[in-house]
């Protein structure tokens, strides 16, 4: 490839890297009443609890239609993986985050349903796991196929980072200001020590003092470290999750302040991050469309629902065992007819 053309290629990415940056920035500030709850406990939740037969999906959308024009609604799914090497057959690690983004332009929404990660879910020739296991035994393709089966709906495409992408995301924009409390800086020390190792970094140019707490622009080590912690290392998740949605915030701010050259720069870091089978005419799409977008309702959803679901111990681990019939019926009455209640 030339290098005139090899640039043209660079710059197409920076625009489409941005414009998928912005939709997952959104995507993650919405979610705070989605992700911010503390399920409830039952001593005791039967295996048999709504468990229904594996549902039909809805028939699935053109992505051809879908990547000309926003004229269909698109659903992506965003999955957040913990796995240190990357994603591959030997070393898949976990989905932490499960995130249906959807574009409907007939409603002028954006709807973010985050999926519980411990949901139990019906795995075909397998019986039931956690949502959270089904992309460890299958990758992305088995996890999208899992929901569209459980919860009766269509999924164009999927998209992945781990969370040591954020580290090169994060120093490719020259770091994030966070305003740290002194117990999550506590919290930190340890992440901080494990992600240097992973990244073969000094853990003495990457550690921070509870003196420190306040307004800090942190290094991509750091914000890594920082979207690891869980509220004083309790047994939730919501606090983590949140953290993310504040790391992925300021990268974005910072990536629309960059200069050209640096602009280029990041494009190439995120492209090479993020793994997806999102075609490049759908990501032309959603550039071309991003400001339109930003007009756009934006919703935050969750699944199950409140009240339409079990938690608990079933003996083989904890699960939260929704009721199929209440939250598919609200899930399509969401993303496809603009219904939020």
């Amino acid at each position: 490839m030339s290098r005139k053309k090899k640039r043209t290629r660079l710059i197409l990415w920076a625009v489409l890297s941005i414009a998928l940056l912005f939709v997952v920035a959104v995507i993650l500030l919405g979610m705070r009443r989605a992700i911010s709850y503390e399920a409830p406990q039952i001593e005791q939740a039967g295996q048999a609890v709504h468990a229904v037969p594996t549902p039909t999906p809805k028939p699935k959308q053109s992505s051809a239609g879908a990547a000309q024009s926003l004229t269909q609604t698109l659903n992506i799914l965003l999955i957040g993986v913990d796995a240190v090497n990357g994603v591959s057959e030997e070393t898949r690690g976990n989905a932490d985050g499960v995130i249906l983004a959807t574009v409907n332009p007939h409603t002028r929404e954006l709807i973010f349903t985050s999926f519980m990660r411990d949901t139990r879910v019906r795995v075909q020739d397998r019986g039931y796991d956690k949502i959270t296991n089904v992309f460890h035994i299958g990758g992305p393709e088995l996890l999208k196929e899992v929901l569209e089966q459980n919860f009766d709906v269509a999924i164009d495409y999927y998209a992945m980072f781990t969370y040591l992408d954020v580290v090169d995301i994060v120093d490719a924009v020259g770091g994030v200001e966070i305003d740290l409390s002194m117990e999550e800086i506590y919290f930190m020390e340890p992440k901080i020590r494990g992600v240097s190792s992973e990244t073969h970094t000094d853990y003495e140019d990457n550690a921070l003092n509870v003196d420190q707490a306040g307004p800090v622009t942190l290094n991509g080590v750091q914000a890594a470290a920082y979207a690891r912690i869980r509220p004083a290392e309790g047994g939730y998740d919501a606090g983590r999750t949140e953290r993310v949605r504040d790391v992925i915030a300021e990268v974005l701010v910072k990536a629309f302040r960059l200069s050209s050259s640096d602009m280029l720069q990041f494009a190439s870091v995120f492209y090479e991050k993020m793994a997806t089978n999102i075609p490049d005419e759908t990501f032309l799409t959603l550039a071309m469309n991003a400001s339109e977008l930003r007009q756009y309702s934006r919703i935050s959803d969750r699944i199950p629902i409140d009240d339409s679901y079990e938690s608990g111990n079933t003996g083989s681990g904890y699960y939260v065992i929704p009721d199929f019939s209440v939250n598919n019926r609200h899930l399509q009455d969401s993303i496809y007819k603009g219904i939020h209640e």
